[in-house]
């Protein structure tokens, strides 16, 4: 399940960027940690079990979590988030398919969320 944890170290780790070279380096490990756990909540979603409630917090704490990576961005490279802030949207729906307490989406939706991840992860191997 989503690493909570992990979202507020990135959000810690983003707060303290310096500028430079090194800079980048910590932003694309940001983003690399970003992709991974929403890879990991794409998991969580298509496997029925995932409890709605923690599910939801984990989306909303993703999403979060985007905001700040893309605040910090440089506003020439914001368009390179475009890919996630889909992501995030696809997330935002799958939270709000519960029933019984579960996190059960539609077909459809899955299919999406699994060829958004696709593109994130060859985005991801394209620039690292």
């Amino acid at each position: 399940m989503f690493r909570y944890k992990s979202i507020w170290l990135m959000a810690v780790l983003l707060c303290l960027l310096p500028m430079g070279s090194v800079a980048a380096t910590l932003t694309g490990e940001a983003e690399r940690a970003w992709i991974e756990e929403a890879g990991e909540l794409v998991e969580a979603a298509d496997s029925g079990k995932a409890p709605a409630v923690l599910f939801q917090r984990d989306v909303r704490a993703s999403r979060e979590a985007l905001r700040e990576l893309v605040r910090n961005a440089d506003p020439e490279d914001r368009a390179h988030y475009q890919n996630m802030v889909l992501m995030v949207a696809l997330l935002d729906a799958a939270a709000a398919c519960h029933r019984g307490g579960v996190i059960v989406c539609p077909p459809d939706l899955m299919r999406q969320m699994r060829a958004q991840m696709a593109r994130l992860r060859a985005q991801l191997a394209s620039t690292g």
